[in-house]
């Protein structure tokens, strides 16, 4: 990798880890919706520094995770693809739609669970690609 390649790699890691501090913090502080969106920037951050670690370019300006997955060439499980599904439904919905104040959706446990879903994504994308942890 080139220096400006590593240092794009760097600062999408050092990203992801960031946001899932901030959903973390969003949980603890009763904003769900929020932690539930920044779970969604949590995995879109580190999929954009294995794409980049693959293809050895930037990758395009999409946000939707199961293009990005399919994007990096990686081969996942069914069960990470399943949770990093889980995990992209809230990048416009916790947002824009009205559902973003629908408790049904947005509530603890939901938001606790759908954060157990992120760590176990970063988690197994980190072992994979042999990431700093």
């Amino acid at each position: 990798m080139t220096k400006d390649t590593n240092k794009a790699v760097n600062f999408w890691l050092m990203s992801s880890k960031d946001n899932f501090i901030t959903a973390d913090a969003m949980l603890k502080s009763g904003r769900y919706n929020f932690a539930m969106f920044m779970c969604q920037q949590t995995v879109e951050a580190i999929l954009k520094a294995v794409f980049i670690i693959q293809k050895n370019e930037r990758p395009e300006y999409i946000h939707k995770l199961p293009k990005l997955v399919e994007l990096t060439g990686v081969e996942i499980p069914k069960t990470i693809d399943k949770k990093i599904l889980k995990i992209d439904a809230h990048y416009i919905k916790a947002r824009y739609k009205e559902d973003r104040f629908n408790t049904k959706i947005y509530n603890k446990r939901n938001a606790t669970a759908l954060l157990k879903d992120t760590e176990m994504v970063i988690k197994w994308f980190t072992k994979k690609m042999k990431l700093e942890e």
